[in-house]
């Protein structure tokens, strides 16, 4: 396994596609940096969740974690899992080299993912193996702790949290892929997405099993995105809030509607 470094043109496309911060958001006023390591505590988590309600004007602490933790779902799947099928790299994804910057007023709070070391590996001649060490260390040492912690402090299940990356997971390999790729060329990127389901058990995710192989048993909805099998409760953040259009309550209702 060697390294390498981000091409300008990778990053181009992070961006474009994804919410990644490039050299040339430098010229951006900074409204908020949250480095990655102040969610890896009790407190640091807390601080983050207490801004984030503030900013969201929410009126459910339970939906300021899962939308928090969806954020961070997000992050982990459209940085190093969109970087390691697209462009064969993975980046150091370690807490001190990982920043959230807000350069906008998105209502819904979406900053953008920047690495300050933009260092990256490629396999070596086991590809299978280095794409499973990564996944270990990315869900295990960056995404877990987080989770954990968000968990602890709102008491939201942790069944809901995986499903907020699960939902990105299969979003990018089902529906995202497509765009890009098509016949033999997109099956071969697939695999990875396979790796990730059979090849990692429940160890770096801190469960009993894999938390994102229930989803694949999840309906296919007539727009081509899985069906939730937990409510984010993005409902009840505020009164003019709504169900997201994969929520299974909806499926509720149209049944009682009959």
């Amino acid at each position: 396994m060697s390294e390498e470094m981000i091409t300008r043109e990778e990053e181009q496309f992070l961006n474009e596609h994804f919410r990644f911060f490039t050299d040339q958001h430098l010229q951006e006023p900074v409204l908020e940096t949250v480095p990655a390591t102040d969610l890896l505590s009790r407190e640091g988590i807390e601080h983050v969740l207490n801004d984030l309600h503030l900013y969201l004007d929410s009126q459910s602490f339970l939906t300021t974690g899962s939308l928090l933790g969806k954020r961070f779902g997000y992050y982990a799947v459209t940085v190093p899992i969109v970087m390691m099928t697209v462009f064969n790299k993975f980046p150091d994804v370690s807490p001190g080299n990982v920043e959230y910057i807000r350069i906008d007023e998105n209502p819904k709070w979406f900053p953008k993912f920047h690495l300050k070391d933009k260092t990256v590996s490629v396999p070596g001649e086991d590809r299978e193996e280095w794409i499973v060490e990564n996944m270990r260390h990315l869900f295990r040492d960056f995404l877990q702790p987080v989770l954990f912690h968000i968990h602890k402090t709102t008491r939201i299940s942790k069944k809901v949290l995986w499903e907020n990356t699960a939902i990105y997971l299969y979003w990018f390999y089902e529906r995202k892929l497509p765009e890009w790729y098509e016949g033999e060329e997109l099956e071969e990127k697939r695999k990875d997405f396979r790796y990730i389901i059979d090849e990692l058990d429940g160890e770096p995710f801190g469960e009993q099993k894999n938390p994102f192989t229930y989803f694949e048993s999840q309906p296919v909805l007539p727009s081509g995105a899985r069906e939730r099998k937990c409510c984010c409760l993005s409902y009840r953040l505020h009164e003019d809030s709504t169900f997201c259009k994969v929520c299974p309550h909806l499926k509720q209702m149209e049944n009682m509607k009959k």
